[in-house]
């Protein structure tokens, strides 16, 4: 084993004690994962009857391949933060302890996702406002005390979820007054890329702070380490993982389907 594969192993070992036990930066993919996993299992059984029609195992065919896609995105998602972890653990573990004003956990759940899906438009976008909790309380789509990051599968991803994790970083500690800034800064706005980086937001100077941190990082594990596997090369690795789980366990018919 080459010496900075060894060093990259110990590193690891050492991560897993610097990060709590119970994670708060989670899989954004996480809730859909056992329901693809289910469906993909009921639908291979599905297609082995013989009184399907052809319409009726194409559309089975194409939820199939839907599900798989969840299961790839999960396990990409999984394969970049972990990737984000080695290379800067000290941001990764203030992310894992974010806490809102009044002290409570805020849990982070990041999606990596290809560019047409998104919805926004934006390369990296945070999600969160205020919960019927209270003020100080975010909420996302996963629900109380949670913030959602979107970042586009490219080159550059874990850049943008360390320029996302900084505006996270400092929003959710001072949610309520950051949403009295937002309003007057941005009521008006229609330009999304341009909200979060007035020249008075706090949270757009600490994301790019962040950024250029995360660069650091990255530059210092390249030149300790050697070079890093390209997100492309990780997608096409995972690809590859998830066809050969369900071709070795005899899913044919499933595997068939897996040409996204």
């Amino acid at each position: 084993m080459p010496v900075y594969m060894k060093n990259m192993l110990l590193l690891f070992y050492c991560l897993l004690w610097l990060i709590p036990a119970h994670a708060r930066i989670r899989n954004g993919f996480n809730p859909e994962l056992s329901v693809a996993r289910n469906a993909i299992q009921a639908l291979n059984k599905e297609l082995l009857r013989s009184d399907l029609s052809d319409r009726e195992r194409r559309r089975m065919h194409t939820a199939i391949k839907q599900h798989l896609s969840v299961i790839f995105s999960y396990q990409l998602t999984e394969e970049l933060m972990n990737q984000m972890s080695l290379i800067s653990p000290h941001i990764y573990t203030e992310l894992n302890e974010l806490k809102d004003r009044r002290g409570r956990t805020t849990d982070i759940y990041v999606r990596f996702i290809p560019q047409e899906t998104s919805s926004e438009g934006l390369s990296g976008a945070s999600f969160f406002r205020p919960s019927e909790i209270d003020e100080d309380a975010s909420y996302s789509r996963y629900g109380n005390f949670t913030v959602a990051i979107d970042i586009w599968i490219c080159d550059a991803a874990l850049n943008l979820l360390a320029h996302e994790f900084g505006h996270t970083q400092y929003i959710v500690p001072n949610l309520a007054a950051y949403r009295k800034f937002y309003r007057a800064a941005y009521g008006g706005l229609i330009v999304p890329g341009r909200i979060g980086h007035s020249g008075g937001d706090q949270s757009g100077k600490l994301a790019y702070k962040y950024c250029h941190r995360f660069l650091r990082e990255r530059r210092d594990f390249r030149a300790n380490f050697g070079e890093l596997q390209k997100v492309v090369e990780i997608a096409r690795q995972v690809r590859r993982n998830v066809r050969e789980e369900f071709e070795d366990g005899g899913n044919t018919s499933v595997a068939s389907a897996y040409e996204y």
